[in-house]
């Protein structure tokens, strides 16, 4: 029995955008605060900060496509 294959197409699908970015945030947590003890019991606040930091941007970037085009306003 062989199966044709469609044409991918976002037409009528919706991601949920919360939760996903939820899931890249805890994944992010957990793998940047791993990061920052791999090499020492007792890292420095700074270090866990910025390793999860970086962690969590790493992993929502993972998933997000930014539009870099557009001006950001603050």
């Amino acid at each position: 029995m062989s199966r044709k294959k469609l044409p991918v197409s976002a037409e009528g699908l919706k991601v949920k955008a919360y939760p996903v970015l939820c899931q890249a945030v805890e994944e992010g947590v957990a793998y940047g605060w791993n990061r920052a003890h791999k090499h020492t019991s007792e890292p420095g606040e700074e270090v866990i900060r910025e390793q999860i930091e970086q962690a969590v941007l790493n992993e929502v970037c993972e998933r997000f496509d930014f539009d870099d085009d557009k001006e950001v306003e603050s």
